[in-house]
């Protein structure tokens, strides 16, 4: 016959007490513990970023931006930019056309009613010719020569445009389709174009003159300049 020791048992109290006792220890033990130091890996991090943030910007500074047919840099902007690639109607380049322009204030003086202005207000190319654009900006603020209506498969939203910030000058080229067509020519600034700064392109035989030309075309909508008494 096989004797048999009687299991031992413990009291419900003093297993609270034990219980109690694990935990107190666990306690202990943890707050020892060193907590994850993340102060190292977040000044890792920030370096990482700033050097990339300062990597990007130099670039931007020294070499100017190039995304999207744009180059960009502290004088001004470019965009849509075309020397070569000839429309879907042009056999070939039909003529080099220059055109030196100016833009400022002092050049809408002799149009009452006009804040900026060009110092031409009309240039005339043949169909396919390749223009090339100089502006000079005589003002400290930034100043467009801007031009719509171009085929949009060569120049996105069929747009051109130079822009110069201040007293500076940029030159860039694009070339026009075939067609005989008088495009617009403005400074897409905020206000800048309702105040003067206007001008058209004919090319070939264009189609007539746009209105509110200065020294051009009458306004669509005349100024009333009345002395009221």
């Amino acid at each position: 016959m096989i004797n048999k020791k009687p299991l031992k048992s413990f009291s419900t109290w003093t297993l609270v007490v034990l219980t109690l006792s694990i935990n107190s220890l666990s306690s202990v033990v943890y707050a020892t513990e060193s907590p994850l130091d993340t102060s190292k890996l977040d000044t890792e991090s920030q370096q990482k970023h700033d050097h990339h943030n300062h990597s990007h910007s130099e670039k931007e500074l020294t070499e100017g931006m190039h995304h999207s047919n744009m180059r960009m840099d502290q004088e001004g902007m470019v965009m849509n930019e075309n020397k070569d690639q000839l429309p879907k109607d042009c056999p070939k380049i039909s003529e080099e056309v220059t055109i030196d322009v100016k833009a400022g204030v002092k050049y809408a003086e002799p149009y009452p009613g006009t804040v900026f202005g060009f110092d031409q207000h009309q240039w005339q190319a043949k169909p396919c010719a390749r223009i090339t654009v100089n502006l000079t900006n005589d003002d400290d603020i930034r100043h467009q020569w801007m031009i719509h209506g171009l085929p949009k498969y060569l120049y996105p939203k069929g747009m051109f445009t130079i822009e110069v910030n201040g007293s500076a000058k940029k030159t860039a080229a694009f070339i026009v389709p075939s067609s005989h067509y008088t495009y617009l020519v403005h400074c897409d600034i905020a206000q800048h174009t309702e105040k003067g700064m206007k001008a058209q392109l004919k090319v070939g035989n264009g189609r007539g003159d746009l209105p509110s030309i200065p020294g051009i075309s009458n306004p669509a909508v005349p100024d009333n300049f009345t002395t009221l008494r």
